[in-house]
């Protein structure tokens, strides 16, 4: 798998926006999107993503007056490199130690952990 780096928190932002679209989405539509949760200025938006394009994230096309965003970095992707980071950073890559901390911390419930028991099953094959 590709490495690239962690993207600023705005970015991601971007990004989330993004990926929730079929792509090539306009700026438009990414500014649209973002704004259901606080106001973005074109500008700021505009930034970004041209800082997304330079990083390798996006690539973008004119047509007409509008510009089109395609995903270069899939989300599943950026998200499996994120998560192995996290968990070698700060969980010594346990993920007993990840889940035990989130439990403590009450960060997840019970029923969090019934269902990743019921995925853990899934997954191993029901200790066949």
């Amino acid at each position: 798998m590709e490495k690239f780096k962690k993207l600023p928190d705005a970015e991601l932002e971007v990004m989330k926006a993004i990926w929730a679209h079929e792509t090539p989405v306009s700026t438009s539509q990414v500014k649209e999107y973002l704004e259901q949760s606080r106001p973005w200025s074109i500008s700021a938006l505009q930034t970004l993503l041209n800082r997304l394009i330079a990083r390798g994230f996006l690539s973008s096309e004119k047509r007409g007056k509008n510009r089109y965003y395609e995903v270069l970095i899939p989300q599943k992707d950026y998200l499996a490199q994120e998560n192995k980071s996290f968990l070698q950073r700060l969980n010594g890559n346990s993920v007993t130690r990840l889940v035990a901390s989130l439990y403590d911390s009450r960060s997840i419930s019970d029923e969090d952990l019934e269902e990743l028991a019921a995925f853990i099953e899934e997954k191993t094959g029901g200790g066949k």
